[in-house]
């Protein structure tokens, strides 16, 4: 992938883990200068030292994506250390295991799921989209889930969050494209991650996940990157709208 996105600023967020750790890697090979984000201060600042001593270029911002001030003061440090936005990674989410029976949840759960999820999307995409459409374009690439096609017990409050972030690609791509902002999603399946995969590697664990998906495995997170490259890069100039779903074949089972 290295020079697909040679001299291009990109922002990535929930880099300090799992998918967006091997994105913000990823985006920086591929030739981006990086600002990275994260409410993890320690793993967000770990991250950039790797891309640094890998020869990437970056920044780590400690930051709550669910205030819409807190993305808001991302900007100007974001363009200090770059001079602009060209792409958005906006990546920050998940369910952290959250499996709660749909009888058994409350407001608390159900907001702070939308919190994480759909907040998050919501306040990087607008605030990013207004520095692009100044800038005359650019290109956003969400995190949603196979979860946003279907569903398992106990995740309707995630696969309804993030569901709602597909539907926010969409209207964004709509309401964007005339500002020369292409917007777009990749929709990992289940994906190993440092808190994830002592579990995911049980036998029986194991086993289900056979069973369920097409390629019989769970994902590394490095292999959620060249979708997402594919969709900021000048390769997908006519791509806007859609969800590719990285999944090993999950929702086609």
């Amino acid at each position: 992938m290295s020079g697909r996105l040679e001299g291009r600023r990109a922002i990535v967020t929930g880099a300090a883990g799992g998918i967006g750790q091997a994105l913000a890697g990823g985006v920086a090979a591929a030739g981006a200068t990086v600002v990275l984000v994260d409410r993890d201060g320690p793993g967000i600042r770990a991250c950039a030292e790797q891309v640094i001593a890998a020869g990437g270029r970056a920044l780590a911002i400690e930051a709550d994506l669910s205030e819409f001030e807190a993305v808001q003061a991302l900007l100007e440090p974001a363009l200090d250390f770059m001079g602009g936005v060209d792409l958005l990674f906006a990546n920050a989410g998940g369910s952290r295991g959250e499996t709660v029976p749909f009888l058994e949840l409350d407001w608390s759960i159900w907001s702070g799921m939308l919190a994480r999820n759909l907040s998050t999307a919501f306040n990087c995409g607008l605030v990013f989209a207004r520095q692009m459409a100044r800038q005359g374009g650019g290109a956003i690439v969400f995190t949603s889930s196979q979860l946003s096609e279907v569903t398992r017990p106990g995740l309707a409050h995630y696969a309804a969050a993030k569901g709602a972030v597909r539907q926010l690609v969409r209207g964004m791509a709509v309401d964007l494209a005339e500002h020369g902002i292409r917007v777009n999603a990749i929709a990992p399946g289940t994906t190993f991650t440092p808190g994830n995969r002592e579990y995911f590697s049980r036998p029986e664990v194991a086993e289900a996940n056979r069973r369920m998906v097409a390629l019989g495995r769970v994902a590394e997170p490095e292999e959620m990157v060249g979708a997402a490259v594919f969709l900021a890069s000048s390769e997908a100039s006519y791509v806007t709208g859609t969800t590719i779903f990285v999944d090993g074949g999950y929702t086609c089972t």
